[in-house]
């Protein structure tokens, strides 16, 4: 695969930082399903892993669960694997460190710093009618959504009751008959996006009562539910009168949460007249099932995405088969052509087709990519999904963040500057919300549903997909509680390709452990208790099932030879350079020269090269090398078999690189000198550029 390469003022942060765009080869097309999970053991247990966990001084609650998770639906179509209810996540490293400046900088104030969050809600019949643009719903409910999953990532009690308060006086604003929008009594829910705002709050509302068990959170998703029936499917109207079909239709994916929640018929019964509503749109049931790519749908753009997401609820409530054929196909052509090197997707706010284009990749679109693949490992249990979602948090999504967590972008170029979404696209602020546009109250979201997809319960145990500094704490069936903890001093990836995990039930415990193992790791390691364990393979799950003890150890060594990706179209004759999940790149404050003297790579060299990083501060000067060029190793082994059309191209001649590489002292020169400044980034010396 390819991509583009990164100019001089993007910055790149790797495991001392992670921040900027990575790839590895999307999934390939398969004959069949995808079954990548393995069967139960021998024993055939089913191991649901969904008993709530406490919280803070809350006693332990064996099942059954609490009503918040009871559904009123039986499901008939199951999904493969699923969240963990009330587990426990802590992460460490570059990603704690995120994820905890998300929360104090952004989480603990940006309702204070914007007080028109909720205020917009209150005043929306008041005069003179508030201007707001025609998205301005979802503002509220965005910035919940990323702040009800960081509470799954923090113990500090103040963020859940600051929480709590925003929850609280969104529910205070609700109309009489239900109404949570900002527009006045004669346009709601008749234009603007005002059902996708209700859309995101509903989602919001639904997460916060999942957590809480807050009834008047419940009683306020269905109440704006209510409204949207006996505006639509009740009055014989059609959501597709509403304008803004993609954006609005996506109000089928929080109507069928509902439906499986509370049972009511009428959401399910207005989930059909958007489903024959697509018809008219993006027909993305239709579409998919003859496995149409998503690009050549009539309606490419990223919200689309959001409706797309219907289709698995619509699988779960019926258990029709050609829901579950939809979605993949729609999602492997995403995978296939509109995913970039950096794990971001869109070109231009819309799928286009190839992921060389230059336009902007809209943090937005990226966020709903990311939860279109959660859907995609929970349905599926493809391990290749898991692949994505790391690649993706690890470069598009942290990428994204500035690492002060004060601000996110709109854009995260491949081959440009990143700039706060607040002067991007400054249009969208307001008197009372100055800090408020779509991807500054969604971005968080990306590192939010970590917590969706880092530890998840599977048939007969639970699959492990996160690897590097964290430790996750949750209840196994029968009463035990187990940990999992990978923040050992042993761990050293993504820097390094070394994880160690610990396991530590609180009893001996019979489940089965999946392991992940990267799609490009292709030679890997697993041990366990120090003895090697076989059935290792590339792009598949490894499941070890046996009586748990505390104690046990898991160690995995992972292959981070440099992977190559071939530019074409916008990016021909540069390439993007992968090891491990990050995407390397050049950043001018760690190199002596500037991005048009960038040098040139033979990318047969580096194809399959193994370097490590290195412990130096920015070089002061890099001589030019007597052949005036870097020397990379001769690869170790032929390129993947993915890659071999891509790499006969590259046989033309050396390829100009994505991420810059200084000048090496001599041809001799070792790669790790020659890559040192790719992976020295500081984390705290960040300034955005």
């Amino acid at each position: 695969m390819t991509a583009p390469r990164l100019t001089a003022a993007l910055v790149i942060l790797l495991y001392s930082a992670a921040t900027a765009a990575a790839a590895g080869d999307p999934p390939e097309r398969t004959e069949g399903g995808l079954g990548s999970v393995p069967a139960p053991g021998a024993r055939g247990r089913e191991a649901s892993l969904s008993a709530p966990e406490p919280r803070g001084g809350e006693a332990s609650l064996p099942a059954p669960e609490r009503a918040a998770d009871a559904l009123a639906v039986e499901e008939k179509g199951a999904l493969a694997l699923d969240r963990i209810r009330y587990a426990r996540f802590s992460f460490a490293g570059p990603i704690g460190e995120r994820i905890e400046r998300n929360i104090d900088r952004w989480i603990l104030t940006a309702p204070v710093a914007n007080p028109g969050m909720i205020e917009m809600l209150r005043q929306r019949d008041r005069r003179p009618a508030p201007q707001v643009v025609p998205w301005a719903g979802e503002f509220a409910g965005k910035y919940l959504i990323s702040a009800v999953q960081a509470l799954r990532m923090t113990e500090r009690p103040e963020v859940e009751r600051f929480v709590g308060s925003v929850v609280r006086d969104l529910i205070s604003t609700q109309a009489e008959d239900g109404y949570l929008g900002p527009f006045p009594r004669a346009e709601r829910l008749l234009g603007n996006w005002d059902l996708w705002g209700h859309y995101h709050v509903m989602l919001a509302l639904l997460l916060w009562h999942e957590r809480t068990g807050d009834a008047a959170a419940l009683e306020a998703a269905i109440r704006a539910g209510d409204l949207i029936c006996r505006t639509y499917v009740e009055s014989a109207r059609s959501i597709h009168d509403a304008g803004s079909h993609e954006m609005n239709m996506a109000v089928i994916h929080a109507l069928g949460k509902l439906h499986r929640l509370t049972g009511k018929e009428i959401y399910l019964r207005q989930m059909r007249e958007i489903e024959k509503d697509w018809e008219r749109a993006g027909d993305y049931f239709r579409q998919g099932l003859a496995g149409i790519d998503f690009y050549r749908t009539p309606r490419p753009r990223w919200e689309s995405l959001h409706d797309i997401q219907g289709l698995v609820e619509l699988f779960r409530i019926t258990g029709d088969e050609r829901y579950r054929r939809a979605f993949v196909n729609l999602w492997r052509s995403i995978a296939e052509r509109d995913r970039h090197n950096t794990g971001g997707f869109s070109s231009g706010e819309q799928a286009v087709g190839h992921p060389y284009s230059p336009a902007a990749i809209e943090t937005c679109c990226t966020v709903a990519w990311m939860a279109l693949t959660v859907d995609m490992l929970r349905l599926t249990g493809d391990p290749r999904a898991a692949d994505e979602l790391e690649l993706s948090t690890w470069n598009a999504a942290a990428g994204a963040q500035h690492p002060s967590g004060r601000w996110w972008t709109y854009d995260t170029p491949m081959d440009g500057r990143r700039e706060a979404s607040a002067h991007t696209i400054v249009f969208q602020s307001r008197a009372g919300t100055p800090e408020l546009n779509c991807c500054s109250v969604n971005a968080p979201r990306s590192l939010g549903m970590l917590s969706e997809w880092a530890v998840m319960r599977a048939p007969g145990g639970i699959a492990v997909n996160h690897y590097g500094p964290c430790r996750v704490s949750c209840a196994l069936p029968g009463g035990a509680r187990l940990i999992l903890d990978q923040a050992d001093p042993r761990t050293t990836y993504p820097r390094g390709g070394d994880v160690w995990i610990r396991v530590e039930p609180s009893a001996p415990s019979d489940f089965a452990i999946l392991l992940r193992v990267p799609a490009w790791s292709r030679e890997t390691e697993v041990r366990l208790n120090g003895s090697r364990v076989e059935g290792v393979r590339p792009g598949e799950y490894l499941a070890i099932d046996r009586t748990w003890r505390a104690g046990d150890e898991i160690s995995l060594r992972l292959d981070l030879r440099l992977r190559i990706w071939v530019g074409d179209q916008d990016a021909a004759g540069r390439i993007s350079i992968f090891r491990g999940p990050i995407l390397l790149g050049y950043d001018q404050r760690w190199n002596a020269f500037d991005e048009d003297r960038i040098p040139s790579l033979d990318a047969r060299k580096v194809e399959g090269s193994s370097v490590a990083p290195v412990d130096a501060g920015p070089p002061e000067a890099a001589p030019a090398a007597a052949d005036g060029g870097p020397a990379v190793p001769r690869a170790a082994s032929s390129a993947e078999p993915s890659s071999s059309a891509r790499a006969a191209a590259v046989d033309e001649g050396a390829a100009r690189s994505t991420p810059a590489v200084p000048r090496a002292s001599s041809s001799a020169a070792s790669a790790a000198e020659i890559l040192a400044p790719w992976l020295l980034v500081d984390l705290e010396g960040a300034d955005g550029r």
